[in-house]
């Protein structure tokens, strides 16, 4: 595994992108589950366009998806010039610079789309941001610990859950960088709208808001076409995020992360089961 994530890492960009998106191609003419689970996915969350649109959003993210596995061990582990330069743009940068002078940290949410590495570990090298982990068995712990940090980034461990490690770090002025567009293991979350859809959210972000007061972000990694590199979005998350109402500030959570999505809409992973933990009484989402 060493060496496969060595080789890949010095193969130029447009050699990885060729290789995970021609993975995402064979499962999508393969009609694999992924593609299947992306379907309904978009069907559900983008009702307004057509069954063409909506099955062209699913096989180029298929494609995005893909892309972004091979690609990490370029972010991990390639020429260090050659990855800090891949990132072409850095959109309202000021935000982040913005957050920073508060003094109370910044949490940082970005989620399962485009190429979100590509952007978050050159960004260490410029700012002060912790990585939350529970540590892997094998070589991928090591070889991801070594990328991450490879420009200065920090990782922590949470064993003792995320909120514990983060708060110290926040309250220290250090940014926490976390990925919240995922279902959260039962007493984690609430089920809050996400484009549309009930989906099962974890609470943690609006507890650690509140606790904290430090001021939250949104980062999308674009990946440009043709292999160009990569451009970084900052924005804002909605007011709703800082509400003392737990329910109120997770459902700002998911319309934060819904604009990103929205944004670029074919590279969202739309094949991860987002809505199988379903409100009670309600029918299975993924049948």
């Amino acid at each position: 595994m060493r060496i496969l994530f060595y080789g890949l890492a010095w193969l130029p960009l447009p050699v990885l992108q060729l290789l995970g998106s021609s993975v995402g191609a064979l499962l999508w003419l393969g009609r694999s589950s992924r593609r299947r689970v992306a379907l309904a996915n978009i069907a559900a969350c983008m009702p307004e366009l057509s069954a063409r649109e909506q099955a062209r959003i699913a096989r180029i993210s298929l494609r995005h998806e893909f892309m972004t596995y091979v690609e990490t061990a370029r972010y991990w582990l390639g020429p260090a010039t050659s990855v800090k330069r891949s990132v072409r743009a850095w959109r309202n940068l000021h935000l982040l610079d913005e957050a920073f002078a508060h003094g109370r940290g910044v949490i940082l949410l970005t989620l399962h789309m485009g190429a979100f590495e590509a952007v978050a570990i050159p960004m260490s090298a410029r700012y002060p941001f912790y990585g939350l982990y529970k540590p892997q068995k094998g070589v991928i712990n090591a070889l991801s610990l070594k990328g991450r940090k490879r420009f200065g980034g920090r990782m922590q461990i949470a064993e003792a859950g995320v909120r514990r490690a983060s708060l110290p770090l926040l309250a220290e002025g250090y940014g926490v960088y976390y990925m919240p567009d995922h279902d959260p293991p039962a007493g984690r979350g609430i089920f809050v709208p996400f484009m549309g859809v009930p989906a099962h959210t974890p609470t943690l972000i609006a507890r650690m808001a509140q606790e904290s007061g430090a001021p939250v972000l949104l980062l999308v990694g674009e990946r440009l076409s043709w292999a160009r590199g990569y451009v970084a979005h900052y924005l804002p998350a909605p007011e709703g995020v800082y509400s003392a109402d737990v329910e109120t500030a997770t459902a700002a959570v998911n319309e934060g992360l819904e604009r990103c999505v929205r944004l670029r809409p074919e590279q969202y992973w739309w094949s991860y089961k987002r809505f199988r933990r379903r409100p009670e009484g309600a029918p299975a989402f993924y049948r």
